[in-house]
Order: structure tokens, then sequence, then C-alpha cells
């Protein structure tokens, strides 16, 4: 992995006119934080921030747009040498297909995760794309759509509706641009495929998010460029086992590790880790201390796994809600904690990752890190375009819930295993974090049972034969 040493000058004047290089593996969820916030990543060495655009804010009423908030932070972010990555999701009243009210207090009722119409939806995407693809290349299409309070449509809606007329209307509008996804939460008790996979007896294996995202890569991995996915679990140890080879009841697998998963049905795209993370204190279960070590530690694994597809990681989240919630590298009032200085630290000790001023964006995107169709071949430093075929999906954290107003557990930085409580919400909270919609890592949960031991032993000869067709026979 290149590292390059990074400037004082970066340290002491974020925006300078120096820029990180693409193939930057530090990322960090940035929602719509302040300009001081993202100076303080900038000063740490983080190349990647993760950007919120909420459709319903910037697109109140049909064809009348507030670019507002999106130009101070991809105007900001850029200026500091920073690369910007959108997550385009969350539906305004007038797009929504069912009737609907986001003053409910259940999700269900909802507009923001209401299926959209197809031509608002792809009329939006194209708008924002033309707008910031200068500064912008990689582009989500929504966040954790197989949890309901984030999307209420069905998997099928979501493949043929959003994803691949999105994909289609980002390469229309940028051709070196590329499209992310499908940035699903890591539960297998979500809305999506819970009674999938392999079952017996009331029980399923395989299912909920693994299923979905098997699902998602075969019927639309040209559709996508780099697969994303959101994964939550403690130590971090533990993170990188499950992600590489699954969870095990004993000497039956009970769920594919997502690399087995990409491996088995992707296309040979980059994947990005586009949430993980743990909350500390004040109001985490975590101490300072502890969530430091798993910062270095998931950072580590990267240079240690054999997972040469995975190219970035996102720490889950940057500052911390004043309203109750920290899983921030900084306090709520902006003051760095100390996982913020181990994620400066690993990175000083890799050598950081700053380039000049004018090397493409989509270094990170291409050749090794690039998903490309099979008939399509692309430089180093450009995106795929119209007619590339892109790859899978990126799966969410089980313990994610929305935004600001979302309730958090107090035990877990979200488990893989968790279920998220249908009382969570992605409602909008300006907490001084700006407007923050749809992070999964907050939600009250309650854990997935395991399958029962008889119908695990029941089942043991389809595990076994799921096992082989997940290479075999995607």
């Amino acid at each position: 992995m290149l590292r390059y040493a990074l400037p004082a000058a970066l340290l002491l004047a974020p925006a300078t006119a120096v820029a990180f290089d693409a193939a930057c593996p530090y990322g960090v969820n940035a929602h719509q934080v302040s300009n001081a916030a993202l100076d303080q990543a900038a000063a740490a060495g983080i190349a990647w921030v993760r950007f919120d655009m909420n459709w319903f804010q910037f697109e109140p009423s049909d064809n009348a747009y507030n670019w507002t908030e999106a130009d101070r932070f991809i105007d900001h972010a850029t200026a500091n040498g920073q690369h910007v990555f959108v997550t385009v999701a969350y539906g305004p009243m007038w797009a929504s297909t069912v009737p609907c009210n986001d003053a409910d207090p259940d999700w269900p009722n909802w507009c923001r995760n209401a299926h959209p119409v197809q031509s608002a939806w792809t009329d939006f995407v194209t708008a924002a794309v033309q707008r910031y693809s200068g500064d912008v290349k990689h582009w989500g299409m929504w966040n954790e759509p197989n949890l309901g309070q984030f999307y209420r449509g069905t998997r099928d809606q979501y493949t043929n509706e959003i994803l691949i007329p999105g994909s289609d209307a980002v390469h229309a509008a940028c051709s070196d641009c590329l499209v992310l996804g499908p940035e699903l939460a890591h539960l297998r008790g979500a809305e999506w495929d819970a009674e999938e996979g392999v079952c017996a007896f009331d029980e399923c294996l395989f299912n909920g998010w693994n299923y979905s995202l098997q699902q998602i890569l075969a019927d639309a991995g040209s559709s996508i460029d780099i697969i994303t996915h959101h994964k939550y679990a403690d130590p971090f140890a533990e993170w990188w086992d499950e992600a590489i080879a699954g969870e095990w009841f004993i000497d039956l697998q009970l769920v594919n590790g997502i690399q087995e998963v990409t491996d088995g049905y992707g296309q040979g795209q980059p994947v990005w880790i586009t949430e993980f993370g743990w909350e500390s204190e004040p109001f985490g279960a975590y101490s300072n201390a502890y969530t430091s070590d798993q910062v270095t530690g998931m950072y580590a694994g990267m240079d240690t796994v054999a997972w040469p597809e995975l190219t970035k990681l996102f720490w889950y989240d940057l500052q911390d809600d004043p309203s109750g919630y920290s899983w921030g590298l900084l306090d709520s009032g902006g003051s760095p904690k100390p996982p913020y200085t181990a994620y400066a630290d690993l990175i000083a000790a890799a050598g950081g990752c700053p380039d000049v001023v004018g090397d493409d964006d989509d270094d990170d995107a291409t050749d090794d890190d690039d998903a490309t169709d099979d008939d399509d071949a692309t430089d180093d430093d450009d995106a795929a375009d119209d007619d590339d075929a892109t790859d899978d999906d990126d799966a969410t954290d089980d313990d994610d819930a929305s935004n600001d107003d979302d309730a958090t557990d107090d035990d877990d930085a979200s488990d893989d295993d968790d279920a998220t409580d249908d009382d969570d919400d992605a409602t909008a909270d300006d907490g001084g974090n700006g407007l923050v919609v749809g992070c999964s890592c907050r939600a009250d949960v309650a854990a997935e049972a395991l399958p029962s031991g008889l119908a695990l032993l029941l089942a043991g000869s389809l595990l076994r034969r799921r096992r082989a067709q997940v290479v075999a026979d995607p």
C-alpha cells in the first residue's frame, strides 16, 4: 500500500494547495459537519469524507433546489484536498409513491424512506451529479436500504428502480464518475430476506444481508463500480474474522463473510467498508482508550488480511452529537478525543498520503481499485463510463439507527447480529453536526437469536452444500 509523507503545512492550514492521494484508505463519516470539523479531519490526514446528500433537503419541492449546505461542505472539503463520497438517499414527500407523513413518530409512515417515483429519483441524481461532478466522482445509491426506517421498498424495487436507473443517471451525467452500493446493513434480521437462504424448522442461515447482497450483485453487479458495506463488531479481531470467514456455530457456518460474498458474486470490483466504529465516552459503552485501540487495530488489519479488493475503511463518526451519541473522533464541541489522536497517529506512522493537486480523484477506483466491466478497459486514473459494468453493493451495520434523533444501544457499537429497533428513526436534527440522516449504528437493539441446535443439525448437509455453492455457483 503506497504511503506518502504528510506536509506540516497541511497540518497547520488544511485549506492549502495540497490534495490527498485518492488511493488513501482513510475515511470518515462526516454527514454535514462544520468547516471546522472538516479541517480537523484534514489535519489528522483523513483523506475521505462521506457526505449525506438528503434528497428531501436539497429538493424540497419538485424542481426547486436548495444546494446551500452541499455547496458549503463540498467546496470546503475540496479546498482542504479531501475527497468526498456522496450518498444520495431519502425522498421528499412530493416524490413518494405512497401516502406519507414525516411528522409521524412511526417510520412505516414516513416519506423519506418511502419508495419514490423513479423518474423523480433519476432527475435528482442527474441534477446533483451535474452540479458537483467536477469535485465529486463517487456516488452512493441510498443508505442501508435493507432497513425499513431507511427504505420501505422491496429488494427488487431497490435493484430495478433505485440502483440500476440511478447508476445509469450517474454515468450519463458524468463519464468518469463511479457508482457505489448497495451499502447494506450487516443484519440477518433485516426487512429483506430474513427468511431466505438455507432454512429448516423456521430457522434460516445465510439469510438477511448475506442473501440480499448475493442477489443484488447477481442481478445488478454491472451497475456497481465499487461495492460498499456497513459492519460493526467488537473487538476488531472479531470484526476481521467475521468479515473474511463469516460466523460459525461449532463447525457449521451461519453466515458468509463479506469477502466470501463479494469474491463469489462480484466482478472483481473494489470493496469499501463505509461504516464501522465504536461508541466511546461520554455516552458510549467503550472507553476512549479501548476505542483508540480498536481504531489502530482495524486499520492495521488492512495490511495483514488477504483481501486485495478492500481498499477503504470509513470510521463512524467524525463528531459527537450533543443530544446523546458519542461515536465521534471529535466531541460535540469539536475538540479531538483520544480516538482522533489514535487515528492521526496511525496515519502519520504509515507516512500519510497527500498528493499534488490535479491528480485524478479516480485513482482509487481504477486499475486495481476500479470496478470495470469485463469488456471495458479503464486507465489507472479513469473512472468507469456509461458502458462500464460496475460492482457489487455494500452492506451496513446491524446496530445502526438513523440520525441525530436515533436511539443508540448503550452496550453495543452495533454487532452484526443485532436487530434494529422499530422505534429508531431517521429524522433530521441539527445537533451541531449539521443535518444528519441515516446511520444504523444508533439503534436500540435486541440480539438476534442463534438458530436452534436442532435446526442447525438438521440443516447440516444443506449448509455444507451451501458453502460450496458460494464459490462454485454464484
